[in-house]
């Protein structure tokens, strides 16, 4: 007896401590919180309708919560169903919003920028949005405009005119790309077409190129790109302009080298030396003749497409026609024939080579040198000096402000 008894005991006793066990599982179920389940469920189900975006990132976290701690249990389907086929869309909505959010406050802050004429924030903000955006044509070609009104307007900083280039490059290759707007560009810097954008960046790099950077002979292929478009730009006297200071500066250094052909010939040179150098004088005056006309050409079209209530500027560019006209020809008689007819003839590619130009020598002094008589060069041309404004800036820009490009840029 005493043995059944004591095993009976050791029964009981097993049996209690199975039903604590019982006991505390049953507190630590989730499927049988149904308290914990109703209010999760109450709290999405009242930040559901919210359409701000703590709201809808509330309703998202307590959806993930509701289904990370009762999404097994059998008395919470329903709910678990529901959220397992919504919660994703919910999430890619919530985040389509915020993007778009952020979006607009980025747009929102680079508009306020340019409006304030605060370039360095659109400069920070339109690189943000570039980032964000590779493809925003009309960014860059905002950014692409902004260091040629500055510099136009006189304001000599060059701040920021790496960023100009840098974007009016990128926008050029963008638009040859294929990559097309509706406005092609933003606020003032807007272009009616394809066309006019290509030829009014265009114009841009050539100018900063020229006037900030003091590189003539780059800006020079953009400068010509711009005259051969088919749009107002192509009228602008400024890209004419640009290129005949190019010219200009060539043809002083081919004086400059005439000079010093000149000075090396001596009465000690044996026949063969000085009519090499005769012959090599000869040479250099006749590619100062073709440069002299394609300075005359160019400043012959900034003339004639300058506005003709722009008297000094006109004025200018007439002076710079008389300088080449008188160096190619010693006279100015003959240069308002010489106006009139260019604009009928195409307009010469600068990057192209310059064809020498040799006159028959209507007068010639001869020296003896040995047993043979040569011909010396009748012409000796002198240095050319541009009427423009001083400080190199073209007078375009100083005198004549209804001329300058940005006013085109709208697409006038």
């Amino acid at each position: 007896m005493k043995t059944i008894f004591r095993y009976t005991n050791i029964a009981f006793l097993l049996a209690a401590m199975l039903g604590v066990g019982a006991v505390a599982g049953s507190a630590q179920d989730p499927c049988g919180d149904a308290e914990g389940q109703l209010a999760l469920s109450d709290k999405f189900r009242a930040d559901f309708p919210k359409r701000d975006l703590p709201g809808r990132k509330s309703a998202i976290d307590t959806g993930k919560q509701f289904l990370e701690k009762y999404g097994a249990c059998e008395s919470a389907k329903d709910m678990a169903d529901y959220l397992k086929a919504n919660l994703p869309t919910m999430e890619k909505n919530y985040n389509a919003l915020v993007a778009e959010t952020e979006k607009q406050a980025l747009y929102s802050r680079f508009n306020e920028a340019v409006k304030a004429k605060n370039w360095d924030a659109v400069y920070s903000g339109g690189k943000e949005i570039l980032a964000k955006e590779p493809d925003q044509l009309d960014v860059m070609i905002t950014l692409g405009s902004i260091g040629y009104d500055e510099l136009f307007e006189g304001r000599t900083t060059f701040k920021y005119n790496d960023d100009t280039l840098r974007f009016a490059k990128q926008a050029i290759a963008a638009i040859e790309s294929g990559k097309t707007s509706t406005t092609y560009g933003l606020f003032q810097w807007t272009f009616k077409d394809k066309q006019t954008a290509l030829a009014e960046l265009n114009l841009t790099i050539g100018y900063l190129t020229q006037v900030a950077l003091k590189n003539k002979k780059d800006a020079a292929p953009y400068l010509y790109k711009v005259t051969q478009s088919s749009t107002a730009a192509a009228k602008n006297p400024i890209p004419y302009e640009l290129i005949g200071r190019f010219y200009f500066d060539e043809l002083n250094a081919l004086v400059e080298k005439i000079k010093a052909a000149e000075a090396s010939q001596s009465p000690t040179d044996t026949v063969e030396i000085a009519q090499k150098k005769v012959d090599d004088i000869k040479a250099l005056v006749a590619l100062a003749n073709g440069t002299a006309e394609r300075a005359m050409d160019a400043f012959s079209r900034a003339f004639t497409n300058a506005d003709p209530k722009a008297a000094d500027y006109k004025k200018q560019m007439k002076s710079n026609v008389e300088a080449a006209y008188k160096l190619r020809f010693g006279k100015v008689e003959g240069v308002d024939r010489w106006i009139a007819g260019v604009v009928a003839k195409p307009f010469p590619n600068p990057t192209s080579p310059i064809t020498p130009v040799s006159d028959p020598e209507a007068t010639t002094t001869t020296t003896t040198s040995g047993s043979v008589q040569v011909a010396e060069p009748a012409a000796k041309p002198a240095p050319v000096k541009s009427a423009s404004a001083t400080n190199g800036k073209p007078a375009t820009a100083v005198t004549q402000p209804a001329a300058k490009a940005v006013a085109k840029k709208k697409g006038a």
